[in-house]
């Protein structure tokens, strides 16, 4: 059972429809766009296809999904608002598929040209797929700064602004590569588009477009929240990441020589994978320390009422918070543990209320509404959890005078003991403390 809380309502939280800011209509007219092209592909088969689509939704939805939940699990310290999370994966799924068909196509004619028809088609991938769809996927990340600048406050909102942009356009490309192979498969639409759903999402799933667009949004970010730093500096690291993304990005789709055995292509393709994926996770390990910083400077002025230095230690990472939890559950039972998860969420709650101001430059005494809310929020946690404590301290004293009650009725032989032999109490009595 939770205490009740004071509601806050953030300024400007959630909100992402902001008529004033020309962003906001560019990136609308872009997603008309996309809408338009992705019906010109779809509409010509669709009544041929349609069951054979539908079952390519439904898997590559589980893979959205999956996704979803690991990304929510890496952002430590905020959740980002459903509206922008939305809005960054219709970004990837519909602008950036569109633009990126055209502009593919058109990157595939001048390597034909240059080449050959069958060394664009090998190498296209290597070449085109990273020139085009990076700078097209990162330019959604850019709108969304310049939509709802207030959502990035830390490298790692570009990070997770990032991926969710790459995760829709990697499900939305999943489909029109099922609706290819569904058309021209002669046998059966179903066993296309299953067959190449499968290989994409099973082979390529782990490590494609949330993996590099992630990493190139993690460096937009940097370029914008680090105003500490030189621009130099920022600019460097963004466009370093930027052709990090890309380089990782033309790692994946590297063709191997066709007389290659399957015994080292499958091997060598994987290792290509978890390279990938190796490095996204250094970047978000560096991330998520400079996440713990900023948590720990933000916090490091708070009264002990507010948090303790046991609160500091247990909110690093998801994993110690969750021990945090265990821990009240082992030693005051599971209400303790649900109100410790409580005081968890209104700790990361404060802490970016109190950056905001800081950002703002509030020097008041007095605490801003929101921030006396939630540190209220706090004190009434806290008080539930000391009731608590109380509580199973009772229920421990009183397992610890079990033994000398029984040893009393030992001798009144007509009064049965119930509970269990002595023993059993003498055992029991620890673990309620």
């Amino acid at each position: 059972m939770s205490v009740p809380t004071e509601r806050l309502v953030v300024e400007s939280q959630g909100a992402f429809i902001r008529v004033r800011r020309p962003a906001y209509w560019l990136y609308c007219a872009c997603l008309v766009y996309g809408l338009i092209g992705l019906g010109r592909v779809l509409s010509p088969d669709y009544a041929d296809i349609a069951s054979a689509l539908w079952a390519s939704v439904a898997i590559n939805g589980i893979l959205a999904i999956i996704f979803l939940t690991i990304l929510a699990r890496l952002d430590l310290f905020e959740r980002e608002p459903v509206t922008v999370r939305a809005a960054a994966m219709c970004w990837g799924g519909l602008a950036a598929v569109a633009f990126a068909m055209t502009a593919n196509d058109s990157a595939l004619v001048v390597l034909a040209e240059l080449h050959d028809a069958e060394w664009a088609r090998t190498w296209g991938p290597a070449i085109a797929g990273p020139l085009n769809e990076e700078w097209l996927k990162a330019l959604g990340v850019v709108l969304l700064v310049l939509i709802v600048r207030e959502h990035f406050d830390r490298p790692i909102d570009g990070l997770i602004y990032g991926a969710l942009v790459g995760l829709g356009f990697q499900v939305v490309e999943n489909l029109t590569y099922a609706i290819n192979f569904a058309v021209l498969n002669p046998n059966s639409s179903l066993v296309g588009s299953l067959s190449v759903t499968f290989s994409r999402v099973l082979v390529a799933g782990p490590w494609s477009h949330p993996l590099y667009t992630g990493t190139a949004g993690l460096g937009i970010a940097y370029l914008v929240t680090q105003s500490r730093r030189s621009m130099r500096n920022r600019l460097s690291v963004a466009a370093g990441l930027f052709v990090l993304a890309m380089a990782m990005h033309a790692l994946w789709n590297l063709p191997f020589p066709p007389e290659l055995s399957p015994l080292v292509s499958i091997p060598l393709m994987y290792g290509k994978g978890l390279i990938i994926l190796a490095l996204f996770f250094v970047l978000y390990h560096l991330a998520a320390r400079a996440e713990w910083n900023w948590f720990v400077t933000t916090m490091s002025d708070q009264d002990e009422e507010v948090i303790t230095t046991d609160d500091l230690t247990s909110m690093r990472t998801l994993r110690s918070r969750k021990r945090a939890r265990n821990a009240a559950a082992s030693r005051w039972g599971k209400r303790a543990a649900h109100l410790t998860g409580q005081l968890q969420r209104e700790l990361v709650k404060l802490a970016a209320l109190v950056a905001r101001d800081q950002r703002r430059g509030d020097d008041d005494d007095e605490d801003p509404l929101d921030v006396a809310a939630v540190k209220r929020n706090i004190a009434a946690i806290r008080a539930e959890l000391a009731q608590v404590e109380t509580e199973q301290s009772s229920v421990g004293a009183t397992k610890l005078r079990l033994p000398a009650a029984t040893g009393v009725l030992r001798n009144q032989p007509n009064r049965r003991l119930t509970g269990g032999p002595p023993d059993r109490a003498n055992r029991l009595a620890p673990e309620g403390l």
